[in-house]
Parts: C-alpha cells; structure tokens; sequence
C-alpha cells in the first residue's frame, strides 16, 4: 500500500509542479478507495481556469508522466528484489496472476527482462483456460505497487472525461472532436469490458460515474500547443498502448 501510495503522490506532485508554474489554482486531491491496493486512484481539479491551452497541457501531462516513471522504477527495483532475496522471504510474497501480468505488453515485457525469457510465456493452446487462471507468479510488494501503478497511469492517460488523457486530448483536437473522441474510447472500453476485460469495464464505470463530460474551458483556448507538446503526447500514447495491449 505504501508503495503505491508514493506513486500516486509522484503522480499528484507532477499536477502540482505544472500547476504551480502556471499560478494556476487546484483542489487537493480526492483519492478513490480500492479493495485490492487500499487506493484506486486519484482525482484533481482545477479551482480556477489554466492559463491557456499549454498550462492545460503541462498540468495533465505531467502527472501521468512521473507516475510512470515512478512506476516503471518501482518495478524494475522490485523485480530486482524479487531475483536476489531468499527462499524464505520468496514463499512470504504476494503474487499476481499470471493472466493480469500478461495484460500489459510493456510491463510483462520488463517481468521477463528481469525474471527471464518465458517467466510468463504461456502456449497457445493454453490461453484462457482454467490452468492458467490458476497461476500465480510472487514478487516483491514494490515491483507489484509499480505493476499496478503502471496499468493505472496510462489509463489515465486515454482521452475520454475529464482523464488527464481527456484534458490532454482537449487541447489537441478542440471541444468538439474530443468530445466524440472520448466516446468512441468509452464504447471501446464497454465492448471490451463485456468481452472479458474487468480492467476495462471498471474504468468504464469510474469514468462515467466520476469523470465524464469535458473540463472547464481555458482562459484562451485559441492559441495551440507547441510541436515539442505534440511530439510527447504522441510518445506517452505509444506508452500507453505498449501498457494496456496484452501481451501476444
């Protein structure tokens, strides 16, 4: 819990060094409560309007970005720990599924990279059955919080609501695109969720129940943001992606 309550602060302190620059005026933040990790994640708003569009930017962005760091940290030091401790230590951690390691491209790629090739290979004729669903692989409690922290910065990061991904999309694409943007990601993220994926039909829900619709308008909405913005956009969706594609 520790472990992944620093995360989420990383995470809130990037919102709050971007917000700070700015002089823009922000609420606390309200953690949202989880039965599985003690927290869920986080959620901050905006008291007054950004400056313009790049402190909308610069908020958003910054906070998925040193969650991400801080997970992507967390983990590769947990695993580290998890390789080099003792057999006695190993039987007394906590494990996760290997079905939800191998929900993440990226972060199941780095399991690998530390634990070795084929730490969570599975064949194919496997997949999905009731054998696997039994597997369970332990790890240090830090590479799980910077598992965990990981899958919950980058959705985050997609661009529906008023999601650091939505604000982020807002100053992208304007009001109207984005609003239809973050809709198609919602029924995406239904199917999905129908489909099989209990990640995904939760954030559905948390979205729809606490982070629909669009942010507050900036204070100037016509200047657009600068290339260097657009090209570290494009980089965290390809971080985003690499982290809720499932491995293959």
């Amino acid at each position: 819990f520790l472990s992944f309550l620093g995360i989420q602060l990383a995470h809130e302190a990037g919102h709050r060094a971007a917000a700070a620059v700015y002089g823009t005026n922000i609420t606390l933040p309200t953690f949202v409560p989880s039965l599985v990790t003690g927290l869920t994640s986080s959620i901050t708003t905006f008291k007054t309007p950004p400056k313009n569009n790049e402190a909308m930017f610069d908020f958003a962005i910054a906070g998925p970005l040193c969650g991400i760091i801080a997970s992507l940290s967390a983990l590769y030091f947990g695993l580290e720990m998890t390789v080099f401790t003792d057999a006695a230590s190993y039987a007394k951690f906590p494990a996760l599924p290997l079905q939800v390691l191998r929900q993440s491209s990226l972060g199941g790629g780095i399991v690998e990279g530390v634990l070795g090739q084929g730490a969570l290979s599975v064949p194919d004729a496997a997949l999905g059955s009731q054998a696997i669903a039994n597997i369970n692989i332990p790890l240090h409690p830090l590479a799980i919080a910077g598992y965990i922290g990981l899958i919950i910065n980058s959705l985050s990061l997609l661009p529906i609501g008023t999601t650091d991904g939505g604000r982020i999309a807002l100053t992208l694409f304007g009001r109207g695109l984005k609003l239809v943007i973050g809709q198609v990601f919602l029924l995406l993220m239904f199917i999905l969720g129908l489909s099989g994926s209990d990640l995904f039909l939760f954030y559905f829900s948390f979205v729809v129940f606490f982070q629909n619709g669009n942010e507050i308008p900036a204070k100037n909405e016509y200047d657009e943001i600068s290339y260097a913005r657009v090209l570290l956009a494009t980089g965290m969706g390809v971080v985003t992606l690499l982290s809720l594609i499932p491995m293959s």
